[in-house]
């Protein structure tokens, strides 16, 4: 039994850390310290087992003091985080009407050959067995708010975000999104940041999401690693593209009744000016910390990423690791606050080259006039 709390608590110890580890990401640090803390917390990790191990502790009541009670903390933790994967305690909930219709699994890896990638080491890479890095879901939702302005019922949205361009993924599979996506015949497209993640890849711009065709245009916002890669040019390759640029600012469309606004925060000052009196608000956000202000803001559909569901999933565990300050509550999928939804992206690239249990996706999200039962 004492081997039993010993090993209770060592779960707690591990899920203490990637917690700090996850809500501390969430924090708009710049890449310096952010990759300085992830050290800092993988030494953190290892420190403990290792003092219990030069200790011979064999059972939690036997440890020495410090271990004794920063095991009682784990034990805490364990029990935090399992209430908060199962939902308890939390402020949002799953939204319910959502209703997905259906899931299109394209093999870009099939498709495209040697030119999904961009060297035959990522090649390997890409094919492990269950590795679905460059297997993109097409995800089919219907979305029913609490209001939709006249109009609006039946509009199509695409949403793209957390492309990472870095080159360990071939251009040819961007532009096989942006195919795809303009196939569909959106009305609109929203693209939620982490575009491009190194300098090289800043031409890749133009002939990936400069080829995106809609009716009402596409819309974009910044990420954290377009920071990384040089903001100010990022930006004007995409306004250069064609994209409109929301990010910090609101922009009401002329030809529907519906504002769009973009929320680039932590990582970028600056807060979308909302009246009140808009007739429908779609918020761009790159992160899903930023459902509190857009539930107070009275927004009704907020498209996130950042999280990329967590990248690696397990069985019954999901995922572990998301940089996010709510963990991984927000690592995908569709919620609500009050009255407003949000969907969050797995988003449709990668910088690390493997997903299990988590394949890309693209959003092609549908508005509904009625709730849906």
């Amino acid at each position: 039994m004492d081997q039993l709390a010993l090993l209770v608590a060592c779960l707690g110890h591990i899920a203490l850390w990637v917690e700090i580890v996850n809500r501390t990401h969430g924090v708009g640090w710049s890449k310096g310290i952010v990759d300085a803390w992830t050290i800092t917390c993988g030494l953190g990790l290892v420190v403990a087992p290792l003092y219990a191990w030069s200790e011979g502790v064999v059972g939690l009541s036997s440890a020495p003091a410090p271990l004794f009670w920063y095991g009682l903390v784990c034990y805490a933790v364990l029990i935090v985080v399992v209430l908060g994967r199962l939902g308890v305690g939390g402020h949002s909930r799953v939204d319910r009407y959502v209703r997905r219709e259906r899931t299109e699994q394209i093999d870009l890896r099939e498709q495209l050959g040697d030119r999904a990638t961009g060297s035959s080491t990522l090649s390997r890479v890409a094919n492990l067995p269950g590795n679905q890095l460059l297997v993109p879901h097409f995800e089919h939702r219907t979305h029913a708010t609490d209001r939709l302005p006249e109009g609006l019922a039946g509009l199509k949205i695409a949403h793209l975000t957390d492309l990472h361009m870095s080159g360990r993924i071939g251009m040819s599979y961007f532009q096989e999104l942006v195919q795809l996506v303009n196939a569909w015949s959106p009305d609109l497209v929203c693209v939620t940041g982490d575009v491009v993640e190194y300098p090289a890849q800043l031409d890749w711009i133009e002939p990936t999401l400069g080829g995106l065709r809609s009716r009402l245009g596409a819309y974009y916002i910044l990420g954290n690693h377009d920071r990384y890669a040089g903001a100010t040019e990022v930006r004007a390759r995409l306004t250069a593209a064609g994209l409109i640029d929301v990010g910090g600012r609101a922009h009401r469309l002329s030809d529907a009744p519906l504002t769009l606004c973009g929320d680039e925060r932590p990582w970028f000052s600056g807060e979308p000016s909302l009246n009140g009196d808009e007739s429908f608000v779609l918020c761009l956000a790159h992160t899903p910390d930023r459902l509190t202000w857009a539930a107070k803001q009275g927004v009704d559909l907020m498209l996130a990423g950042h999280c990329h569901g967590g990248q690696v999933c397990f069985p019954l565990l999901g995922p572990l690791l998301c940089p996010s300050q709510h963990g991984a509550r927000y690592a995908s999928g569709s919620f609500r606050r009050a009255g407003t939804a949000m969907h969050v992206s797995r988003g449709a690239g990668s910088l690390f080259p493997i997903r299990f249990m988590c394949p890309p996706e693209v959003g092609l999200i549908t508005l509904s006039e009625r709730k849906l039962p």
